[in-house]
């Protein structure tokens, strides 16, 4: 008997940026549960590209394509799954993956939505797949006989006119049982320059958080991997050839005890190997004394997180979030930051109960916990989470719309037929406690912060705000106050950011889609992308630094004065800082642009104390010549960035927004002998 030949596909847009730049982790773990299960029965490809997907299938129409449904790539799958049917309809279409739903009423949308879907995995998938195929192969991949006799496949759903056929639900795995995609040499094919290895060490999430699909009760127990990890680091480490970036998705990083074993592996592939330099994980929500020892471990290569959502004790009661103390929060932070380890806290807007001062008060909180960089969320409705269920929608009055998910749009072909597709996410505007414009003035305040406090931007003033025991967020609400009085650039970049955010917004999925197929042409060669959040803050440092950096200054020195604190000295120390502030980081991706600049201060000294030091603690004799230029890890990093993110103005905005400690770009000052 000939082998099921399959192809499974996790695909990602690829415009001017890629919109998922991973390893299809996912779909490398269906394949090669499939082939240590039926190595005599199955020829298998996967596919992360679409031209890639659509050249295969011009070659040779396989028996099954199975494609990965995630929010960043639903479209861009059932698009292809709707022409394969077209034009080979006795392929069996297979969708598994999270974008789904819980409730039946959700799950019979979805298949009203989707005819060309023959069969979806819900929950785990690698079982579920493999007891399909033995139903397909018994059946001669007639998928109307298996419907016929109405079949029960674990973790299988299927529709029958309006009615849908579910399959009891398998036992979770032990992931010890799943063999690695990357030791089978399935992943091979993706060691490009483009995409970052993905690994993961364990497989559910002990918290009920109701807006995450792993919070249900199915993925409660935490199911660990580690028996094959040293093997599969040491097989990426020495195959790896883009980005030296490592992805890792699991939802608790460093909260269990296994965890100091999985990170001396990796710190033994980056002393040999000098890889990973950037871990992306999200590290435990409890045990944050073991979390940073285990992020302190990795050489600065993994960013601390504490994934707070909200600080408003209705805002996390509303949606089932269990959190340690705030006070806990903040020491695990001030341990963390003492040394190169970074930090970073996220929050979502939005959340049944939210409010303009209660998002201003989270934001508040964690910024003066000392975090590096808030990330700042919408709350997106995800399928396959409590939160987005029709009873919650009602409950809490939840208004929403949907909006272009960025980067995630495009033209593609298969034999002969054009593809167009663009990804949208709905996300929440308006509920109960948060009219819809406090929501957009919310949305703004975040994008203020996104521009002074992340990334440590302009870490002089937040330093010098410390060292005279000012608060840095009072700070920032002082510019935000007054964001469209400082200049028409300034408030122009505002503007810009609320029509992005309040009319850039459509009623359904199916009336934006329609929009984006009309404007196709202009979207793929519009640079700025869809992003707001991104453009925002790519306009404030690649276009309007030097003019932020002036406004910034002046809000110091004006705050100053109010306070009776601004002598000669200190004045004469601000008007050098921002001299000090705008060299080190004009043009920053150039790694030949040095300097040589001549300051009356210790600049040297000022930076060593990440400027949390007063000016007569600096102040010299005679003026010192010092040279602001790049070290060669920076420039390696320059390099790297460049090659991954491109020159475009997109690509810069996603550079801002993906690498959270752009500060370790900024030139270093070093006294001339």
């Amino acid at each position: 008997m000939p082998k099921a030949k399959i192809y499974l596909a996790d695909l990602t847009h690829n415009g001017l940026v890629l919109s998922s730049n991973v390893f299809p982790l996912s779909i490398g773990l269906v394949g090669a549960y499939l082939l240590d299960r039926k190595p005599d029965e199955v020829s298998l490809e996967l596919f992360k590209y679409p031209e890639d997907l659509s050249q295969a299938l011009e070659t040779e129409v396989p028996d099954i394509v199975g494609f990965a449904n995630y929010s960043w790539n639903y479209d861009l799958a059932r698009q292809y799954a709707k022409t394969i049917k077209k034009l080979w309809p006795e392929t069996v279409i297979v969708f598994g993956g999270p974008n789904y739903g819980l409730t039946d009423e959700e799950i019979a949308a979805f298949w009203k939505r989707n005819p060309d879907i023959d069969f979806h995995v819900a929950r785990e998938g690698e079982e579920a797949f493999c007891l399909l195929l033995d139903a397909l192969v018994a059946a001669d991949f007639d998928v109307a006989e298996i419907k016929a006799q109405r079949q029960e496949i674990g973790n299988i759903h299927y529709a029958i006119g309006d009615e849908v056929i579910q399959g009891p639900l398998l036992p979770r795995l032990n992931l010890e049982d799943v063999p690695s995609p990357y030791l089978m040499g399935l992943m091979d094919k993706f060691f490009d320059e483009n995409l970052g290895p993905m690994i993961h060490t364990t497989r559910g999430c002990p918290f009920s958080c109701a807006f995450c699909t792993e919070g249900t009760k199915y993925y409660n127990l935490v199911s660990q991997r580690e028996g094959q990890l040293e093997a599969e680091m040491t097989y990426i480490s020495e195959r790896v050839r883009g980005p030296r970036d490592l992805y890792i998705s699991d939802a608790n990083f460093g909260m269990f005890k296994q965890d100091y074993e999985k990170a001396r592996i990796i710190a033994q592939c980056q002393e040999k190997y000098n890889y990973p330099k950037y871990v992306h994980v999200s590290t435990g929500k409890n045990q944050k004394e073991r979390v940073v020892d285990i992020v302190k471990s990795l050489n600065g290569a993994v960013s601390m997180a504490a994934s707070l959502q909200s600080t408003d004790a209705t805002v996390l009661a509303n949606v089932a979030r269990s959190n340690i103390s705030v006070d806990k929060l903040s020491e695990a932070g001030k341990m963390a930051n003492t040394n190169a380890t970074g930090t970073y806290s996220e929050l979502i807007l939005g959340l049944p109960g939210d409010s303009i001062a209660a998002h201003k008060q989270s934001l508040r909180d964690t910024v003066e916990m000392d975090f590096d960089n808030i990330r700042m969320y919408q709350l997106i409705m995800l399928p396959q989470t409590v939160l987005n269920t029709p009873d919650n929608r009602v409950k809490y009055d939840m208004r929403t719309k949907h909006r272009i998910m960025p980067r995630s749009f495009g033209r593609y072909a298969l034999a002969g037929e054009e593809i167009v597709s663009v990804e949208s996410e709905e996300i929440l505007v308006s509920n109960s406690t948060l009219p819809f414009d406090d929501y957009v003035t919310c949305r703004e305040m975040d994008l203020t912060i996104e521009i002074l406090h992340n990334g440590k931007v302009f870490a002089e003033v937040q330093g010098l705000c410390k060292a005279y025991g000012l608060s840095w967020f009072d700070f920032i609400m002082r510019f935000f106050d007054r964001r469209r009085e400082f200049s028409d650039d300034i408030t122009k970049m505002y503007d810009d950011f609320r029509v992005g955010t309040s009319d850039r917004l459509w009623d359904s999925a199916e009336e934006l889609g329609d929009t984006v197929r009309r404007d196709i042409d202009r979207m793929l060669v519009d640079e700025r992308g869809t992003n707001e959040m991104s453009t925002g803050k790519a306009t404030a440092f690649f276009v309007l630094f030097d003019q932020m950096n002036t406004v910034i200054f002046s809000v110091l020195e004006d705050w100053l004065a109010e306070l009776g604190k601004l002598d000669n000295l200190t004045s004469a120390y601000l008007k050098e800082l921002q001299r000090f502030s705008r060299i080190r980081k004009q043009a920053l991706l150039s790694e030949k642009a040095d300097y040589n600049e001549s300051f009356s201060f210790d600049m040297e000294k000022a930076e060593q104390n990440a400027f949390q030091i007063l000016p007569e603690q600096l102040s010299i004799n005679s003026a010192q010549i010092y040279s602001l230029t790049h070290n060669s890890v920076q420039r390696e990093l320059i390099e790297n960035y460049a090659d991954e993110f491109g020159d475009s103005f997109d690509g810069l905005g996603k550079l801002l927004m993906r690498y959270p400690h752009i500060h370790r770009l900024f030139r270093k000052p070093v006294a001339a002998a």
